[in-house]
């Protein structure tokens, strides 16, 4: 039997996958793509820093003070063979940068993932179970909520710090480990928050009703009903997590408390800079660039990835730029 529709001369619509809508959605915005291109582009030079020094022949800590310090002992500026100048130590600021990004993206995503690993497990349990196990889980959250996190921090570092042991018989000690457990120990409320929110309204749902009524244990129904519906908010601040990660390791290093000076770090390479700019500009701008670029870049996904999994901001949006 011939297809009506098809004598008609009528095609059938295609149908969008889910994934396919997603990226057409998130890519929707052109100021979310250059984001991606540039992450894209960071992270593999990150990846890349060692055969990039190779290729440029100037390792992180190698000492070029002749080349790159004058008579009085001042950092030299860009030139052909040393394109971002040099620091007060002589060594290649271009090298120094792509190996500090190594270091932000690392405590960027490690402690994000160690946050929302422990602010969803915990906001999961205390969200779905409630009664006092949902009151001292929300108590604790509220309590390292009101915690000044800045200072705390730098109690904890400073604690750390004073001797190459670290603190807690050697568990805590001074370096990248360090600042990211700090990050992570402090950012995980937050996540929990707003999973406990989430979890609070989703556990009187129907299809929470049903899951019970067939019988489906606790554990079953929170890890194949509840966390599925969590995966948009939580990848969605995430995203926003990661950059505050990696601005909250500068405060650190900037103060001379988070990674070593052996070790490139963005943060470490303004607070050298800020003894020298008057005279050496070029030790403040790079990393600075750098680093507001990489953190504007992952807030500007983040946005993206709240228009493609929120369809109700797309609109609020589209109604801003309408009115």
């Amino acid at each position: 039997m011939i297809d009506r529709v098809a004598t008609l001369g009528i095609t059938k619509p295609r149908t969008r996958s889910a994934r396919a809508t997603f990226w057409a959605k998130f890519t929707a915005q052109r100021a979310t793509v250059i984001a991606l291109a540039f992450l894209a582009v960071l992270i593999l030079a990150a990846l890349a820093a060692p055969l990039i020094a190779a290729l440029v022949g100037h390792g992180p800590n190698d000492l070029y003070r002749t080349q790159m310090l004058d008579g009085f002992g001042l950092p030299r500026g860009p030139n052909g063979s040393f394109w971002f100048g040099a620091d007060s130590a002589g060594r290649d600021v271009f090298i120094r940068v792509i190996y500090g990004a190594r270091v932000s993206l690392v405590v960027g995503v490690v402690a994000t993932g160690i946050a929302v690993v422990v602010g969803v497990t915990l906001g999961l349990i205390a969200g779905y179970r409630g009664g006092i196990v949902d009151t001292l889980l929300s108590r604790l959250a509220d309590v390292m909520l009101a915690m000044p996190l800045l200072l705390f921090a730098i109690g904890i570092s400073t604690a750390c710090s004073t001797t190459p042991q670290g603190c807690m018989r050697g568990t805590l000690t001074p370096g990248l480990n360090l600042v990211i457990i700090i990050i992570a120990v402090f950012t995980w409320p937050a996540m929990f928050r707003i999973v406990r929110g989430t979890t609070l309204s989703l556990r009187e749902t129907d299809f929470i009703e049903a899951s019970r009524a067939i019988g489906q244990t606790e554990f079953s129904i929170m890890r194949s009903e509840v966390l599925p519906n969590l995966i948009s908010p939580v990848v969605v601040y995430s995203a926003l997590l990661i950059p505050q990660s990696i601005l909250f390791e500068a405060y650190l290093t900037f103060l001379g408390l988070g990674i070593p000076d052996s070790t490139p770090s963005w943060g470490g390479m303004l607070d050298q800079a800020s003894q020298l700019f008057s005279v050496a500009w070029w030790l403040m701008v790079f990393p600075g660039l750098f680093l507001l670029a990489t953190v504007l870049a992952f807030n500007l996904i983040g946005d993206g990835l709240r228009d493609a999994l929120d369809p109700k901001s797309v609109q609020r949006n589209t109604e801003k730029r309408a009115a």
